[in-house]
């Protein structure tokens, strides 16, 4: 290659570093009121970093201290206290087993959750009759230091949201907010079909509208067999199965809802709205499959449903979740930034040692180095998976084998060099001899992950995840080393030298 040719393809390659880079570390201000946040600042982050969105759930009866100072002397009288918190005794009569029943919801509440696969969350009973639930915010960096103020509001809406549905307590209900449908038959013989209404399930829904039971039923839970998502891309799907019963009986319920004037189907458990659905005709089949508003919407129906159906609903009756709050990081509030640094801080110590050890070749290992975080920064954020600690050990963990993988083809040249090859033989037989090492290295690393990811939930999933990637682009990135290598030292005489090596020449006796 001529010498060119090298500094040609080494501008193109540094330039497009240094492009890549500055769009993912650098922030600032579009214009007077809009602001570019980088790759690296848009990064999903845990509770770590960047804190818990939280509430605390009440049973009906039960009041906080606040509330009950408000109370008229005469309501006051019929309240006792328990902890911090006052129990109206006219609709709990036995505070022991009110304790006990909220103890079990929370196991309840608690299971739901985890399904989730949130990152980290927590479900405890506070003073014996309520229940304090938190849950990632899943802020980026951004978002927590107010210059997404935007994508904070939707990520704590899709927090809230959360809380909201899981923690949802009673049956599951087929709903609908026309208190009366006009059925037409084959023949054209008109009858009015009145959807049964009481004081319970006459539940108002977010525009005011009152809904009423298509089922005639307050619970519909024998219709399903099972609940369960499926997500292909960015869209996620629950699927229904039905009970042979439930099959004919969701049919009578789809009939009534494609003849109303809404044509929808609204899906409570107890009086938290759950999902619905657009229905313009009788459906019929033994399963459903309905696109979810959004992963984690589909995500809250189906777990809420399927623990519902598996006889884990709540036992008690819970006030309306009315706000839900963001705390500031557990691990501090400028977690995120010192995570950063002592990120970039590990990178340069890798890169000053590679120069050192391998001389001009180090800058080749460099270029690899900077490249794999780059492709690791952007692939963070295209995923939109919760980063913590372990995550960010998992994407070093690929860093590593990427480095060791360079070694040991390093070492095997610097070993050839010294039976007295070229350098250019020396490099070919080098990455020969070592191939397979290097390539059943990356494929056991590449089957752990995949295990991690499609077995594991949570934290251990997005790790898998993120092995998975990182494998990958170790794998990529090791045989790039080599390019790169002949490139930079193409137009350099001394081959031997670039590398850090002396030639040995064996003299003839």
């Amino acid at each position: 290659m001529s010498k060119v040719k090298s500094t040609v393809i080494t501008v193109l390659v540094v330039l497009a570093i240094l492009v890549a880079a500055f769009f993912a570390t650098i922030s600032f201000p579009v214009g007077e009121i809009q602001r570019y946040n980088s790759i690296a600042s848009d990064i999903h982050l845990g509770a770590d970093f960047t804190g818990y969105a939280y509430t605390t759930i009440y049973p009906k009866g039960v009041v906080t201290a606040e509330d009950y100072n408000g109370l008229s002397e005469a309501e006051a009288e019929n309240y006792t206290a328990v902890g911090g918190l006052y129990v109206d005794m006219a609709e709990h009569e036995d505070i022991d087993e009110l304790k006990a029943a909220v103890e079990k919801d929370a196991e309840i509440l608690a299971e739901r959750f985890g399904r989730k696969g949130y990152s980290s969350y927590s479900v405890s009973v506070e003073d014996g009759i309520s229940i304090k639930i938190c849950v990632p915010t899943n802020y980026s960096y951004a978002e927590y230091k107010g210059n997404d103020s935007d994508g904070a509001s939707s990520d704590l809406s899709v927090a809230t949201a959360s809380i909201t549905n899981l923690a949802a307590d009673g049956k599951i209900t087929l709903r609908t907010v026309d208190s009366s449908i006009e059925l037409t038959d084959s023949s054209g013989n008109s009858t009015t079909y009145s959807p049964r209404k009481d004081d319970l399930y006459e539940t108002a829904l977010v525009d005011g509208s009152h809904t009423y039971s298509l089922a005639g039923t307050d619970d519909v839970s024998e219709y399903f067999e099972s609940v369960t998502t499926t997500t292909f891309g960015a869209t996620t799907a629950i699927n229904f199965n039905f009970t042979e019963e439930g099959q004919e009986s969701f049919s009578d319920v789809t009939t009534r809802a494609a003849s109303s004037d809404s044509q929808t189907i609204y899906f409570f458990v107890g009086d938290t709205e759950i999902m619905s659905f657009t229905c313009e005709s009788t459906i019929n089949m033994r399963s459903l499959s309905l696109v979810a508003d959004s992963k984690s919407a589909g995500e809250n129906a189906a777990i809420t449903m399927s623990s519902v159906l598996e006889g884990k609903d709540l036992t008690v009756d819970y006030e309306q979740i009315s706000t839900v709050i963001s705390s500031t990081a557990a691990a501090g509030d400028s977690a995120a930034m010192w995570l950063g640094i002592g990120c970039l801080v590990v990178l340069a110590l890798l890169i000053i040692a590679t120069v050192i050890r391998y001389k001009k070749l180090g800058a080749v290992n460099t270029i690899i180095i900077l490249i794999f975080s780059l492709v690791i920064t952007y692939a963070l954020s295209l995923l939109s998976v919760q980063t913590t600690f372990a995550v960010v050990l998992c994407a070093f963990a690929g860093l590593g084998i990427l480095l060791v993988s360079n070694s040991i083809v390093f070492s095997e040249v610097k070993r050839l060099v010294g039976t007295g090859r070229t350098m250019q033989a020396s490099v070919k037989e080098g990455y020969k001899k070592v191939l397979m090492s290097v390539t059943d290295l990356h494929i056991v690393l590449f089957v752990v992950a995949v295990l991690l990811a499609t077995v594991g939930v949570g934290e251990v999933a997005t790790c898998g995840l993120v092995l998975v990637v990182s494998t990958i682009a170790s794998y990529v990135l090791y045989w790039f080393t080599r390019l790169m290598w002949y490139v930079l030292s193409a137009p350099v005489r001394d081959k031997f030298g670039f590398a850090g090596l002396k030639r040995v020449v064996y003299e003839d006796d």
